[in-house]
């Protein structure tokens, strides 16, 4: 339901259970309002042009926002935008959500309780091993040290299903830098697994993983943490982190694989990347591995300013645009393992109903066949319908 309440010169909206402050009407007209990008709901208006941090337009305005365009903004990290709210949406109702009885499952397990345990343990440990490093260089030359934190945590990963299934009932936790690290070792950790890599080289990978953005901890915490869109200034001192990590691992020991993976993890396949603008084959193949397991960690961990992406969302958008930016070589083999580690995954479709995901299309790996009751839906086949969420 909702309903306009005047109070003194100002009106709110209550959409389903949504309220939304409006800007001081004038002459009886509603002002635009500026919302959070997580309480966007399609039919709003947007009133101004929409720009990324890269200065690219995302959206333009008097676009209409639907489901598409809403997460389009989330992926590009927009953390608000300016609305005007039409009567079109005064019939609009409170969606049910289903109880996420697979994720309450796995969380009450007490193979997940464990998990869970281990892996804050583990974050601590990294806070403590990364003040340490920062403290006695001499210890970058120790790569037993720096991975010891996460002994304990890599010995229950050996299955990188496993691994995914339980980092997804981990995403509510803040996108902290730490936190981040530790995912995208993770995901490294099972990643050189599908590349079939030997056990030296995955150690190696892991650790690339483990310590690819220390430069961030040079970077002032105001902006690291900061939990609105950074400005043009802020962006690029947010971007000497690859230099400066670069910088601080440059005379340690350390494999040149994990070096490059540090400095170069930021470059993309076609060029428009950073901090050199490499392409194709001059980008190390460490650096580009970390850039797709970085990225994806990034998309699919919830941060101040949005939730959680779904995971099939970013599997839509890095099948979309990512064969550009990251190298097919990495990115097929990567996407087609990330789907398969959510077979039989139950999820919530857009149409709301509530289905079990049974089988894969290898030509639309963001579209698989889900199992509602005794029906299937070939999502490759329906272009109205999509995966909203895993439950």
């Amino acid at each position: 339901m909702c309903f306009i309440a005047d109070l003194s010169n100002f009106a709110y909206f209550i959409i389903g259970e949504k309220c939304f402050a409006l800007y001081e009407k004038r002459g009886g007209n509603m002002e635009a309002i500026y919302i959070s990008i997580n309480r966007a709901i399609p039919g709003m208006i947007v009133v101004e042009d929409i720009y990324s941090a890269g200065h690219d337009k995302i959206a333009t305005k008097n676009t209409i926002l639907n489901p598409k365009t809403i997460q389009k903004l989330k992926l590009h990290g927009i953390n608000g935008i300016p609305v005007m709210i039409p009567p079109s949406l005064a019939e609009k109702k409170p969606e049910q959500n289903p109880n996420n009885t697979h994720a309450n499952k796995i969380r009450s397990s007490i193979e997940f309780k464990k998990f869970k345990r281990d892996y804050n343990a583990t974050i601590e440990a990294l806070k403590s091993t990364m003040s340490s490093l920062l403290s006695d260089s001499k210890k970058l030359d120790d790569e037993n040290y720096i991975l010891e934190c996460t002994s304990q945590i890599l010995s229950e990963c050996s299955n990188s299903m496993h691994t995914f299934d339980m980092l997804h009932c981990m995403r509510d936790q803040d996108d902290l830098t730490y936190v981040h690290s530790l995912n995208v070792a993770l995901i490294c950790n099972s990643f050189a697994t599908w590349l079939n890599f030997s056990p030296e080289d995955t150690r190696q990978l892991t650790l690339a993983g483990l310590i690819h953005d220390i430069g961030k901890t040079q970077i002032p915490p105001e902006i690291l943490n900061k939990p609105t869109r950074l400005t043009d200034q802020e962006y690029q001192t947010m971007k000497t982190h690859v230099l400066l990590g670069a910088k601080l691992v440059a005379n340690s020991k350390l494999d040149t694989r994990v070096k490059q993976a540090v400095l170069s993890h930021h470059e993309r396949y076609n060029g428009s990347g950073y901090p050199q603008g490499l392409t194709g084959d001059k980008i190390a193949p460490f650096a580009k591995i970390v850039a797709i397991a970085d990225v994806y960690d990034a998309m699919t961990s919830s941060r101040v300013y949005r939730d959680a992406i779904c995971p099939f969302d970013v599997v839509g958008t890095l099948e979309q645009e990512g064969y550009t930016k990251y190298d097919p070589a990495y990115l097929i083999p990567f996407l087609k393992h990330i789907v398969q580690s959510y077979i039989n995954a139950p999820v919530m479709l857009s149409n709301t109903l509530v289905g079990e995901v049974v089988m894969i299309n290898n030509e639309h790996l963001s579209k698989p066949i889900v199992k509602v009751d005794d029906q299937f839906y070939d999502l490759s086949k329906k272009q109205d319908i999509k995966i909203r969420s895993l439950l």
